[in-house]
Formats: structure tokens, sequence, C-alpha cells
């Protein structure tokens, strides 16, 4: 480039210039983002472990020996805190179990078969997003009331798997575009019938997308708070976050070290989930007709 010559840069620089500068924010962008992101859970996970009477007074940004304890996760050991936890676990395989088995038949179907409008329904599915769970929770407490479902965990694991299956089912249509049909071909030469290709050819190389999909399903009812609030009325059914509030607005004291050793617990299972499957997760959601 000549003297007489101007910058070729957006902001004036050389190219070379420039592109350090982008580096730069990109490194910073990054670095805002991670601690944004990962500031609150070390936060909480701190005064998880710090005595509570610490907490109270004052608690420094690297934790101490001093007071260094375990003792908050006792409150885990109280026995609705246990039901509570007992039922998000078995809401959250239910709901798993109902979304993964429904998404893969109905997105086997719409990606193997041919009916009329078929190309519209998929786009109905997507109806169900445009309402808040709040507005849809009101409605099914009379439904459910009236069917006898109102405060069993069957009622909400419905709930939760018909609120998660719109965009999971998509997800199971595009993916298994992506595998081609000549091998189920080959299995029906080989005397396959329809259910047992889709059983030994489909759903194996479907594993990243039933791992997203039950990532997607499992974040959903773990995290529930509106529906399990609404739908679960009795302290034996209910779940974990709404049991929480609920303690809290009866007047039990939770310390805030307590309240924050029960949030690490619920926080910890997703973020492990997502971890040790992420390369599953990738391959799951980089669906390019999706």
């Amino acid at each position: 480039m000549s003297r007489n010559e101007p910058p070729g840069g957006v902001f004036g620089l050389s190219y070379d210039d420039e592109s350090r500068v982008f580096e730069a924010l990109k490194l910073l962008s990054t670095v805002i983002i991670v601690v944004v992101g990962v500031w609150p859970i070390y936060w909480m996970a701190q005064l998880a472990v710090t005595e509570y009477e610490t907490v109270e007074d004052a608690v420094t940004v690297v934790p101490t020996p001093e007071t260094f304890t375990l003792d908050n996760f006792s409150v885990l050991a109280n026995p609705e805190m246990y039901t509570y936890m007992f039922n998000t676990v078995v809401v959250a395989i239910g709901t798993i179990v109902t979304v993964v088995v429904v998404s893969l038949i109905a997105g086997y179907g719409l990606a193997r078969l041919s009916f009329p409008q078929k190309e519209n329904f998929a786009r109905i599915l997507l109806i169900g997003y445009l309402f808040s769970p709040i507005v849809i929770g009101i409605p099914l407490y009379q439904i459910w009331q009236s069917i006898g479902l109102l405060g069993t965990r069957i009622g909400l694991i419905i709930a939760l798997s018909a609120l998660s299956m719109p965009f999971t089912v998509w997800l199971m249509w595009k993916y298994i575009m992506t595998i081609p049909e000549a091998h189920e071909e080959a299995a029906w030469v080989d005397g396959a019938s329809r259910w047992r290709g889709f059983r030994d050819v489909v759903v194996p190389q479907c594993r990243p997308a039933i791992i997203a999909a039950a990532l997607f399903a499992f974040a959903l009812a773990w995290n529930d708070f509106t529906f399990a609030q609404i739908l679960l009325p009795s302290t034996e059914t209910t779940t974990f976050a709404p049991g929480v509030l609920r303690a809290m607005s009866q007047a039990q004291f939770l310390p805030d070290a307590h309240l924050m050793a029960i949030s690490l617990v619920m926080t910890l299972p997703p973020l492990l989930f997502a971890y040790f499957m992420q390369s599953y997760l990738l391959k799951g959601f980089q669906v390019r007709a999706l």
C-alpha cells in the first residue's frame, strides 16, 4: 500500500491492525460471556460451602478453610426436600422417555411417510410456542381436575412433554431426513419389516438427535416451575422449585447458605449432562435443514 492510499479497513485502520482489533474484541466478548455465565454459579457454590453465620456477616471472594463446611447440604436430608427431589427425578425421567419415544415415531412419520398437508401439520406444531406456560397452565388445571390428573406426577409429565415435543419432533424429522432411505431399503430386501427397519437402522443412527432431545426435555422438566406450581397443589407430589418456594412462604426459616446448597444441587445435573454429552449435542443440533 502506498503512502497516499487510504487505509482499507472499516475503522480506518490497515487490514492487519483491524484483524488484531477484531481478535481482541472477540477475546474480550468471550471473557465477558464466561464471567457473566460462570460468576453466579461460582458465587452460589461458594455460599453453599460457607458457614451460614459467615454468610450473614461477610463473604470473601475466595473461600477460606476457617469458614468451609458441608453442613449446609444437611438441609437435603429433610423429608420434604427428599420428597421434592424424588418427584423431580421421576418427572424428569418420565418426560424424557415420553418425549424421545413420541418424537422419534412422529419424526419418522414426517420424514418417511407422505400424507396431505404434511408441511402445514408440522408448522401447526410450533403454534404451541406462541403461548406462555402460565396461559396454558390455567386451562390445563381445569381439564386435569375434571379427568383426575390434577396433583399427579403423570399429569405434569404429560404437560411438560406436550410443551417439549414441538421442537423435538422437528429435530427428529429433520435429522431422520439426513439418513439415506437406502439403508432401510436394504433391510427391507433382507426381509425386515418397516418397524424393524426403523428400530435397527434408523434409531441407532439417531443417537445424537435422541440425546439432544433428551437434554432439551430434561432441562425443561428439571427447571420447571410454572406447570408444577399450578398442576401439583399437594406437597406429596410437588417438585423441587415450587416446593422450596412453599417452604419459604410457610414461614419455614431457610438460611441463605442452605438455599444456595439446594440451588447448587438443582443446577449441577443439567450442567454435567450437557458437559459430558456435548459432542452428541453438537451433532444433534447441527441439522442443516432445521
